[in-house]
């Protein structure tokens, strides 16, 4: 089940529901402090107490800024949490569950390293899973890796372990099923950009090593209101907004996510969770090899 990626194809042309333009997914990796120590871990360095802190202002007070951020734009977002953020902060996952966000699977400790082996990764979802499982009483559908690193073995486990969809990689704008060795599994993959991702803009540290990007709201909104634009003029197309509380949580941040998401309901796009595009999409594959 192979597409020309040309820039100009639509892959699979799907078609949206109700003649939706776009489909739009608002996502959040909630990653705490884990992203920091684990990307100074994989560099062979380790983050100061104030990196610490920067990350812990996601559950002290960027998730609750996200949360209020959806309940008034009316949309319902994925969540991809850590197993350690899940046990750390056990009652803010909670409140994500309870407002009808979906959970989705991001590693136990955001192992973002490289080399992983199977029989590794296979212990990493074991503790993830049962961390998710444990506040929502289901396993987990979808699956991110951790700085968006899979390893070639990642599919077949996924689809092995009845994963739905995963959501790593950078590949195209449009969902597909998954190929390997010439078979096709049920698995979709969501991909997603760093041009949608808001640590592309706003991730600050001085170590690991130093990174100082710092872009103006302004700048970030025009970047992603201009992608949409051009994804939906295009049509059958995603846009997946990767965002992360410890930084989009900051309150004029939020601010402009709001606004940004309050434009797109106005301009045609289906906003929804991955699970819910992951099966709409999965069932057109389906009718089409039927038919």
């Amino acid at each position: 089940m192979s597409y020309l990626i040309d820039g100009k194809t639509n892959g699979p042309a799907l078609s949206w529901p109700d003649g939706k333009r776009i489909a739009v997914m608002v996502t959040f990796d909630y990653d705490a402090e884990f992203l920091r120590i684990s990307r100074a871990e994989s560099k062979g360095t380790s983050i100061g107490f104030t990196d610490f802190s920067r990350g812990q202002y996601g559950p002290y007070e960027g998730l609750s800024r996200c949360l209020d951020m959806l309940d008034t734009t009316g949309i319902k977002s994925t969540f991809f949490v850590p197993g350690i953020v899940a046990e750390t902060y056990r009652d803010t996952v909670c409140q994500i569950h309870r407002r009808g966000h979906e959970l989705a699977c991001h590693g136990y400790m955001h192992e973002s390293r490289r080399g992983i082996s199977r029989e590794e990764e296979c212990h990493i979802l074991d503790r993830s899973e049962a961390a998710l499982m444990d506040i929502t009483g289901k396993k987990p559908l979808g699956h991110r890796g951790p700085e968006s690193i899979i390893h070639p073995f990642t599919p077949q486990l996924l689809q092995k372990r009845e994963y739905l969809y995963s959501s790593s990689m950078k590949d195209c704008d449009w969902p597909y099923l998954w190929e390997v060795d010439g078979q096709t599994l049920p698995l979709v993959e969501l991909p997603c950009d760093i041009t949608m991702d808001d640590f592309t803009y706003y991730y600050f540290t001085f170590s690991d090593p130093a990174v100082r990007a710092m872009y103006t709201n302004r700048e970030v909104f025009q970047n992603w209101k201009q992608e949409f634009d051009a994804l939906a003029e295009e049509g059958n197309k995603l846009f997946i907004l990767k965002l992360h509380p410890q930084m989009i949580g900051r309150a004029s941040r939020i601010g402009m996510v709001g606004e940004l998401v309050t434009y797109m309901q106005a301009h045609g796009a289906w906003i929804t969770t991955c699970e819910e595009v992951a099966r709409y999409v999965l069932d057109q594959y389906t009718r089409r090899e039927v038919i």
